[in-house]
């Protein structure tokens, strides 16, 4: 048996429960507020600039147009899908 092995498995389960928070508090801020999920959008998409050797790589899709008119019903889908993850992996 491997030793590192327990600790990767705590270590990858802290990881998702902690993932699965933030993508909660987010879900809920898109169904509560979806003016305050907007301006989060606008400023967690700013452009970084890339070097030339990743240029054909760098190419920007516009996924905001897609999702912020339905921002409730994303952060209520999102939050379904967290409440089933919880359920399923807590142990019961």
């Amino acid at each position: 048996m491997n030793p590192m092995s327990p600790m990767l498995q705590s270590f990858w389960g802290t990881c998702f429960w902690i993932l699965l928070a933030i993508a909660g508090l987010l879900a809920l801020v898109a169904l509560v507020s979806p003016a305050t999920f907007r301006s989060l959008a606008k400023f967690g998409g700013h452009w970084l600039d890339s070097s030339k050797l990743l240029a054909r790589l760098d190419k920007q899709i516009d996924v905001d147009r897609l999702v912020l008119p339905y921002s409730r019903v994303l952060g209520a889908a999102v939050i379904a899908t967290i409440a089933i993850l919880c359920f399923r992996f807590s142990g019961h």
